[in-house]
């Protein structure tokens, strides 16, 4: 598994955990997916290197990363859908404990 994956394993343990904030990482999270195009660059500018394999198998890899990219955005859908679920349901929760706990 890779590093990146297993912090970002690492942060969502913390984060169920209680003992990270979201407060804490949500303004780097933001200011990371409002910078995110930026990422994509290099593999444009990588495409030009390899002109003689896209007039070749051009189509293929179109199709290739056309689907790739349709099911990538499809799982980030779906997570960010559970997320947001997941984060009203932890809300929830915290107003049913404050009541509970001011009764």
């Amino acid at each position: 598994m890779s590093p990146g994956v297993l912090g970002l394993l690492g942060v969502l343990v913390l984060l169920l955990s209680g003992r990270l904030q979201v407060g804490w990482v949500k303004d780097g999270a933001n200011w990371l997916l409002g910078e995110l195009v930026l990422f994509f660059i290099p593999c444009v500018v990588a495409v030009i290197n390899y002109l003689p394999l896209f007039r070749r198998e051009g189509v293929q890899l179109v199709i290739a990363v056309t689907a790739g990219t349709v099911l990538v955005m499809a799982a980030t859908a779906l997570a960010v859908h559970a997320g947001c679920r997941l984060e009203a349901q932890l809300e929830a929760r915290r107003v049913r404990a404050r009541s509970n706990g001011a009764q």
